[in-house]
């Protein structure tokens, strides 16, 4: 008699049992991996979202180390910032009125500062992180600024400051040392004139007089001129006012004083004999007003204004005197990197902040580029290095009162009114301040996504301890009924129940 083995289970119970087997070793992975699974394929249906987590978990990990980047660089701006305000602060207060001193060598201890800090600025504008130039926008390879000596001497047939500073001196005195201006006295009338259309010298702004003994004409003309006629004797103590413009943009006026006796000053003239005589005495008094401001207020704003042509700022052209001559020249030219040394090489945008990028998110960047063209620093730059160029000798006379004329110019243009001009030191560091604030907060909402992110990703890829310790028990369970079940049936014959 044939039997039919199909009429027993114990195919089936081997199955079942190797079946088990695969879900007890995959359980034993899971405990001691702490993981669902060890392919995408193994999560199913989950697998795309799991995938969509995690992409979105590496694009943050991404915009994370762009965060630390920004962080640390930021951080290096700040210092090397705060530094140079630090400088820009002890400038100003150094350039108080009555602090001219000369020592040993005819340099005031300010022009010993003023070099000293300019070429500390030089190094801090020039400070690199990892060889990266922060304060050169974009041009990150090279050092922005030229060293101190090509600056103020030159290289490599290239005119440095302190040439250019001297040949602006020149056009701005003229030949005749009077500020490019003429006077001259015919009958009772003064006049008084530019000698040419240029942007050179003084320049004639305006004419008053606090009394009724002259007849004011002018300003007016190309070039400009003016008279002053005596109609009759001037009042005692009657004064003459004439407005002058500097080549640095500021403006003074030069006053004249009539008096009855001796002239005890300067700025006095004396009422003579006649009308004709006082007009030659008032005549003699401009002329030597003229002579003394040149060389004083004028060398001044002159070294300025030379300053404001070589340090030129973020979309500003570098300029200097065309020429020779320079005591006669009329105009001046763009300085090229053919015969000038050009102070900042690095990159001029019109918007420093968007030179250095750094995204942080899908629509989100920081801006955090710096230049050191930009006016704060131009401006700092230029006022350390007039006091380093010019020198002040015991024996002129004039050199205190220029060294004071200096330093009001330095007050005025490092004043703290200043701080709210937008590329100054200050707003710079407002700037980069409100970057790192912005960067700070994105930081910190990664990390709470980043959080939230890992808290699904571990409900989808992660396990129960428990959980699966309880299904192994379980399973443990099914398995020895299923082992006792196949050896029962491994036991049965048929003889066992044939008679």
């Amino acid at each position: 008699m044939i039997v039919n083995n199909s009429l027993f289970p114990a195919k089936f119970s081997y199955r079942a049992i190797s079946d088990m087997r695969n879900e007890l070793d995959k359980l034993n992975q899971q405990l001691a991996t702490g993981e669902r699974a060890q392919t995408l394929s193994e999560l199913g249906a989950d697998r795309v979202v799991d995938m969509t987590l995690r992409a979105r978990t590496s694009a943050l990990e991404t915009y994370q180390h762009n965060l630390d980047n920004v962080d640390i660089r930021l951080n290096y701006l700040d210092d090397v910032i705060s530094r140079i305000d630090q400088i820009e602060n002890e400038t100003r207060s150094s350039a108080q009125q009555g602090s001219f001193e000369i020592n040993g060598v005819n340099m005031t201890a300010a022009q010993y500062l003023a070099e000293n800090r300019m070429k500390e600025v030089i190094d801090l504008l020039n400070s690199d992180l990892n060889g990266r130039h922060l304060l050169a926008g974009n041009a990150t390879e090279e050092d922005p600024v030229a060293s101190f000596d090509e600056l103020m001497n030159g290289a490599d047939g290239k005119d440095g400051f302190r040439t250019i500073v001297s040949q602006r001196n020149e056009a701005d005195l003229g030949a005749s040392g009077l500020g490019r201006l003429t006077n001259g006295v015919a009958g009772t009338t003064v006049t008084i004139a530019e000698d040419g259309t240029h942007p050179f010298g003084f320049k004639l702004d305006s004419l008053s007089s606090d009394g009724s003994s002259t007849t004011l004409t002018g300003p007016a003309g190309a070039p400009p001129s003016a008279t002053i006629e005596f109609t009759s004797q001037p009042a005692d103590n009657e004064r003459i006012m004439i407005g002058l413009d500097l080549p640095d943009g500021t403006t003074f006026t030069l006053e004249l004083k009539a008096v009855a006796g001796t002239p005890q000053s300067p700025d006095e003239f004396q009422i003579g004999g006649s009308i004709a005589d006082t007009a030659a005495n008032m005549q003699a008094s401009l002329n030597e007003r003229l002579g003394h401001f040149a060389q004083t207020k004028l060398t001044a704003a002159s070294s300025y204004a030379a300053a404001d042509s070589f340090f030129n700022s973020n979309g500003e052209a570098s300029m200097r005197v065309d020429g020779p001559p320079y005591d006669s020249a009329t105009a001046l030219v763009a300085a090229t990197d053919a015969d000038t040394v050009i102070w900042y090489k690095g990159e001029s945008s019109t918007n420093p902040r968007l030179t250095s990028q750094a995204r942080v998110d899908e629509s989100t960047r920081v801006n955090y580029g710096v230049q050191a063209n930009e006016s704060g620093f131009a401006e700092l730059m230029r006022s350390l290095a007039v006091f380093a160029a010019d020198g002040y000798s015991p024996s002129d006379p004039k050199a205190s009162e220029r060294y004071e004329a200096m330093n009001g110019v330095v007050r005025e243009r490092l004043a703290e009114t200043n701080n709210g001009v937008a590329g100054s030191i200050e707003v710079v560091q407002m700037e980069l301040g409100l970057a790192k604030t912005s960067a700070s907060r994105i930081s910190e909402r990664h990390g709470q996504q980043k959080a939230a992110l890992e808290t699904m990703l571990a409900d989808i890829e992660g396990i129960s301890m428990e959980e699966v310790a309880m299904q192994i028990l379980q399973l443990k369970t099914r398995m020895e009924a299923s082992y006792q079940t196949a050896s029962i049936v491994n036991r049965l014959s048929m003889v066992n129940y044939m008679s």
